[in-house]
């Protein structure tokens, strides 16, 4: 049986005591599923360099894996989107345009999102924000304002502020790259 460490005080866990390289019971995946929903982050350390197979399997548990568009000739499977700061190792430039969630471009944003870093980059950072918290700390006037954006990006329109399909809690949805615009939900309605 694995343990939880809290990752933050807010949000996240660390996982210990399961070793990702050796098939995962049906019941663990359960239990998991349920402590990613609870802590909307797990954090699996030590876990080596994991087969693609193996990756996809444990993302299949959560639903249908979304490929994406871009492919790496690297890439240990056509459904792993590889990614480096080094082109001749993966794609580069990924999710540099500013604080995003992944799976704005799709018409539902992603329900779950599995990573699997091989090394990371000393000198770089990953955030990560605990989102339904963001939005229970804006006051009234400011939740009101929020309720009436949506992202608009080249393929997707979506509210900024929606209920999480699983948890139902609310969270965002957004990218602040270049494709982050501001439409008065009102206006949405009359368009449709």
């Amino acid at each position: 049986a694995y343990k939880l460490k809290p990752l933050t005080p807010h949000f996240g866990a660390i996982v210990e005591g399961i070793s990702l390289q050796n098939r995962i019971r049906k019941e663990t995946l359960k239990r998991l599923e349920q402590d990613l929903w609870n802590h909307r982050l797990l954090y699996f350390t030590d876990q080596g360099k994991l087969s693609a197979e193996t990756q996809l399997q444990i993302s299949r548990h959560f639903g249908e894996i979304h490929s994406t568009f871009y492919k790496h000739p690297k890439s240990p499977h056509p459904d792993i989107f590889r990614v480096s700061n080094d082109e001749k190792e993966g794609c580069t430039r990924v999710g540099r345009s500013g604080w995003h969630i992944d799976g704005t471009f799709c018409e539902k944003p992603f329900r779950v999102q599995t990573m699997h870093f091989w090394s990371t980059n000393k000198k770089g950072s990953t955030y990560f924000c605990p989102l339904n918290e963001v939005i229970n700390a804006l006051t009234e006037d400011e939740r009101k304002v929020w309720d009436k954006i949506y992202f608009v990006g080249d393929s997707s329109v979506h509210p900024l502020i929606y209920p999480h399909p699983e948890t139902h809690k609310d969270t965002l949805c957004f990218h602040l790259g270049d494709a982050f615009f501001r439409v008065p939900r009102e206006n949405r309605e009359r368009e449709r």
